[in-house]
């Protein structure tokens, strides 16, 4: 009895062979292989139906998206007024007093996305007119260290705001090696992979509510000067691109200055820049005018310095459009 077992054991623990081996490694690899991609299209699909959904942020960044993406074609009346940029304009202009202002003559839409930049507008309105979007005019608020930075917002830009037909010439701008242009291009394609980060501030916010709050009082604003001859040649050639994009379809560009505690802002250089090119320049409030007391953070105004901002701006946009030539021909 004892020598049966001892030989039955012997038997059922022979070595594998190596066709044995290969077989096992197949099947845990396509095991290994099935699960991934069960778990990136799991991914994929909550990225796609629930986070625009769930986020506050996303679910007006999509709104103001669809209404720019419309204007000008939707039947609405008055001159379409298209008003772009980033967190300086929506925490530096109360819009909904702005609009009010403007009345029934201006067809007034805010299309707003954080961190975003230069590049993340040439090819934002790049995709927007190509999808539709007829504005009279286009107004881009962007302070001057904006218009000069060399990158974009990232992978959001490339799944949310660019043509997927423009992002190998958006790498090629950004100088990009191969890895990261393929990371972009990928962005391009899956929801998930284009807004992985802003999922995961998502999640965080929910586990530490003050942690936007922690960001803003841990974030440095960078108070180097900009030298105008260093700064307005690349000024000038940003804005020559930008304006050549709302021409081809017969959109007037007009710049909107915000104001910065900094007066060292360089934004004499970005109005010289656009005067070279014909482009009009709104700057209702010099930077370093306001008191660090109208500031949240010491470069966002606040809820009292955004009120006073607008103030000061609805009569300079009603001036400007009113006495401009340019800008009084209503498309037909």
């Amino acid at each position: 009895m004892r020598s049966s077992t001892s030989v039955s054991d012997t038997s059922s623990a022979r070595p594998l062979t190596i066709g044995e081996r290969h077989a096992r490694l197949r099947r845990a690899t396509w095991a290994l292989a099935i699960g991934c991609a069960l778990v990136a299209g799991g991914l994929e699909v909550v990225a796609r139906t629930g986070l625009d959904r769930a986020s506050k942020i996303q679910r007006r960044m999509v709104a103001e998206y669809r209404s720019a993406v419309r204007i000008g074609q939707d039947g609405v009346h008055g001159r379409h007024l298209l008003v772009i940029g980033n967190s300086l304009l929506d925490e530096g202009v109360d819009f909904e007093r702005l609009r009010g202002s403007l009345g029934d003559r201006f067809d007034a839409r805010r299309y707003m996305v954080e961190q975003t930049v230069y590049y993340d507008w040439l090819y934002g309105l790049r995709r927007l007119f190509n999808e539709g979007a007829r504005p009279d005019i286009v107004l881009v608020m962007l302070g001057t260290g904006h218009w000069l930075s060399p990158n974009i917002r990232g992978d959001y830009s490339a799944q949310y705001m660019m043509s997927r037909s423009d992002l190998p010439r958006v790498a090629l701008d950004l100088g990009m090696h191969p890895t990261q242009a393929s990371g972009l291009l990928f962005a391009g394609v899956s929801k998930f992979w284009g807004a992985r980060t802003e999922m995961r501030t998502f999640v965080l916010r929910h586990i530490m509510p003050d942690l936007a709050d922690f960001m803003n009082m841990s974030s440095a604003v960078d108070h180097r000067p900009m030298v105008t001859q260093d700064i307005e040649p690349v000024l000038a050639s940003r804005i020559a691109r930008l304006r050549a994009v709302t021409e081809a379809h017969g959109t007037q560009l007009v710049l909107l200055v915000p104001p910065l505690l900094n007066p060292d802002d360089g934004s004499d250089a970005l109005m010289a820049a656009a005067d070279a090119n014909h482009v009009a320049v709104l700057r209702p409030v010099t930077s370093g005018t306001f008191g660090a007391n109208l500031y949240r953070d010491g470069f966002h105004l606040n809820e009292t310095g955004a009120a006073q901002f607008t103030e000061r701006l609805i009569p300079v946009l009603l001036e400007e459009f009113a006495t401009d030539p340019r800008l009084n021909a209503h498309r037909n």
